[in-house]
C-alpha cells in the first residue's frame, strides 16, 4: 500500500466511525428499534476523536449528529423541508462537547491510566447529559430522542428516572459506551496483551447496568397494583390532517365523534371519556354545533376531555390557544387548560412581525398563544384529580412533573399526530410518555386523533394499545382499561420534587472538563512553541 493510499486511509476512518455512530444512533430509535445498539452507538465516535485533533473530532461529531438527525426526524419533511434540515443540523451541535472532551483530554492524558480513564468516563457521561439537557432547554427547548428513551422497553433499567429523569438513563448508556471505547483502546496501546492488564472500565460499565437492573426490579416487584379504580375509554377518530379544518368534513368529523363516543358509552362503565387534541374542528366555546354535540355525549352519563382551540378576543384582536376542556355530566364546563409549550413552526412563528418571510417555513395560518399555568381537573365520581398534556408537552418533563407536584395523579396526554403519520414520529413520541409515568410515579393516558393511543402505568409498561390487531395504530376506534390512580398522599419521587438536578449538575461538571481539558491543552501547545 502505497503513502498517499495510507494516508487517504488513515483520513477516512475517523468519519467512518462517526458515520458508524450516526448510523447506528438511528437504528436504536423507531422505527427499526434496535434498542442494544444504544449501548455501543456512540464508541466509533470516541475511538475517532481519540486519534485525530480536536477540531476534527468536532467535525466528526457534527458528522454523527447531522445523519442521526436527518434520519430520525425525516419524517418532518411531511410539514417543512427546510425546518428539518435546520432543526437537523442544530441538533447534531450538541454532539459536539462529549467528542472534543474525548480528544482532548486522551490527547494530554493518554488512555492507559485506568484511574484517570474512569474519570473520563463519568465525565463522558455527564458532558453528554447535560448536552441533552441543554438541548431540551434553550431556545425554547427540543427535548426529542434522549439517548435514553432507547431503552423504554427495558422496563427495570428505567427505573432510574425516579431519581434522575430520563437523563439518568442516558448518562448509564454513555458510561457503558465510554467503558467499551477505552478498553478497546488500551488494547489497542499495549499491542494485543489484552490479557497482561485489568481493565476496570469495562468491568464498572457493566457493573453500572448490573445495579441498575437489580434496583430496578426490585422496584418494579415491590410495586402493588394500588390506588383507586378509574376507567377511562379513549376515541381515536383517525381524520386525516388535510381534512381536519375543511368546512365540508365537519360533519363527518362530528359523526364519527359521536359514533365512537356512542359505541364507548354503550359498553358501560366508563368513569371519562376522552377525545384528542383538537378533536372539533372550531372553536368549542364559540361554536353551537361543537358544544352541542359535547353536552349530547356527556348527559348520556360519563364526563368527556375534550381538545379543542379556543379563543380570547381583546381589543387589539383575537388570541388563539390550544386547549382543553373537562365537561360534567350537566353539559358545563368544569375547567379549562390552555397549552404552554408551543411547537415552533407548528402552533407559532418566532419573530413574525420583524422577519415576516419566516411563514413561508410553516402550513399554519396564525400563531397560537401559550397557557401560563397548569390546571389539575378532578372528577366527581371516583374523585380522581389529573392534568393534561397537549401534544409534545409529554415531551417536556418539567410540565409534568409540575402538573404531580400540584396534586396530579394521571396525567392525559391529547395529541395529533396527523401531521407526521404514517410514519414513525409517533412511536417516537409515544416513548417519551413512558419516562413522565416513570419520573413522576403516575399513570398516564395517551389519546390522540391518529398515532398511539394507548395506556401506562406508573411504571412504564405500555398496554391496552389502540390497534387494528396486527400492530397497526393508525385505525379510527376506541379503547377502554381501567387506571389505577395513585393515592393523593403518595410520597412523590426524587424526581417529582427536584426536577432537573441531576441533569444540571451534568451540565456543570461538563462544562468544567471541557474548560480545563480545552485550556490545558492550550498551554501544552504555547508551551511546546
Amino acid at each position: 500500500m502505497n503513502g498517499a493510499l495510507k494516508e487517504k486511509l488513515h483520513a477516512a476512518l475517523p468519519r467512518a466511525g462517526a458515520a458508524a455512530s450516526g448510523l447506528l444512533l438511528f437504528a436504536a430509535f423507531p422505527p427499526l428499534e434496535w434498542r442494544n445498539a444504544a449501548w455501543v452507538a456512540l464508541a466509533p465516535l470516541l475511538l475517532a476523536a481519540r486519534f485525530v485533533s480536536v477540531r476534527r473530532a468536532a467535525f466528526c461529531a457534527l458528522l454523527a449528529g447531522a445523519l442521526f438527525w436527518l434520519a430520525s426526524i425525516a419524517w418532518l419533511t411531511r410539514v417543512t423541508v427546510v425546518g428539518w434540515i435546520i432543526l437537523a443540523l442544530y441538533s447534531a451541535l450538541y454532539f459536539v462537547p462529549p467528542a472534543v472532551l474525548m480528544s482532548a483530554w486522551s490527547a494530554r492524558r493518554g488512555v492507559r491510566s485506568g484511574w484517570s480513564n474512569l474519570a473520563l468516563m463519568l465525565l463522558l457521561a455527564a458532558t453528554w447529559t447535560g448536552a441533552e439537557y441543554l438541548r431540551a432547554t434553550l431556545f425554547t427547548g427540543w427535548p426529542w430522542n434522549p439517548l435514553g428513551a432507547t431503552q423504554y422497553a427495558n422496563l427495570p433499567l428505567i427505573q432510574l428516572a425516579r431519581g434522575g429523569g430520563v437523563y439518568a438513563v442516558s448518562a448509564l448508556v454513555v458510561w457503558v459506551n465510554a467503558a467499551l471505547a477505552l478498553t478497546i483502546l488500551r488494547y489497542l496501546d499495549v499491542r494485543g496483551h489484552w490479557g497482561r492488564r485489568p481493565h476496570p472500565e469495562l468491568m464498572l460499565g457493566f457493573l453500572a447496568v448490573a445495579l441498575a437492573v437489580v434496583y430496578g426490579w426490585r422496584s418494579v416487584r415491590a410495586d402493588r397494583a394500588e390506588g383507586l379504580p378509574l376507567r377511562v375509554a379513549v376515541i381515536q377518530p383517525n381524520i386525516p390532517q388535510d381534512e381536519k379544518w375543511t368546512a365540508e368534513k365537519f360533519e363527518m368529523i362530528y359523526g364519527r365523534l359521536r359514533t365512537l363516543t356512542e359505541q364507548a358509552l354503550r359498553v358501560g362503565g366508563s368513569d371519562l371519556v376522552v377525545w384528542p387534541e383538537t378533536a372539533v374542528p372550531d372553536d368549542i366555546r364559540d361554536s353551537e354545533a361543537s358544544y352541542g354535540l359535547a353536552v349530547e355525549m356527556v348527559t348520556n352519563g360519563a364526563p368527556l376531555l375534550v381538545g379543542s382551540m379556543d379563543t380570547e378576543w381583546l381589543d387589539e384582536g383575537p388570541r388563539y390557544y390550544n386547549s382543553s376542556f373537562l365537561f360534567d355530566t350537566n353539559g358545563m364546563i368544569v375547567k379549562g387548560y390552555d397549552k404552554r409549550h408551543l411547537v415552533i413552526f407548528g402552533e407559532y412563528v418566532p419573530l413574525q412581525p420583524f422577519l415576516p418571510f419566516v411563514r413561508a417555513l410553516t402550513p399554519i395560518q396564525a400563531s397560537f398563544s401559550p397557557g401560563h399555568t397548569s390546571t389539575v381537573f378532578r372528577l366527581d365520581r371516583p374523585d380522581v384529580p389529573f392534568s393534561a398534556l397537549i401534544c409534545f408537552e409529554d415531551t417536556v418533563a418539567p410540565l409534568a412533573a409540575e402538573s404531580v407536584r400540584n396534586g396530579a395523579r394521571v396525567l392525559f396526554n391529547q395529541t395529533n399526530d396527523a401531521w407526521f403519520d404514517p410514519g414513525w414520529a409517533p412511536k417516537q413520541h409515544m416513548i417519551q410518555c413512558v419516562f413522565r409515568s416513570v419520573e413522576n410515579a403516575v399513570p398516564s393516558v395517551r389519546c390522540a386523533n391518529t398515532g398511539i393511543s394507548c395506556f401506562i402505568d406508573r411504571r412504564g409498561r405500555v398496554h391496552d394499545v389502540l390497534d387494528d390487531g396486527n400492530g397497526f395504530t393508525r385505525v379510527m376506534g376506541i379503547r377502554a382499561a381501567e387506571v389505577r390512580v395513585p393515592p393523593e398522599d403518595m410520597p412523590l419521587t426524587f424526581y417529582t420534587r427536584h426536577g432537573d438536578l441531576f441533569a444540571q449538575a451534568c451540565a456543570g461538571f461538563g462544562a468544567l472538563a471541557l474548560f480545563f481539558a480545552l485550556r490545558r491543552g492550550r498551554d501544552a501547545g504555547k508551551k511546546s512553541e
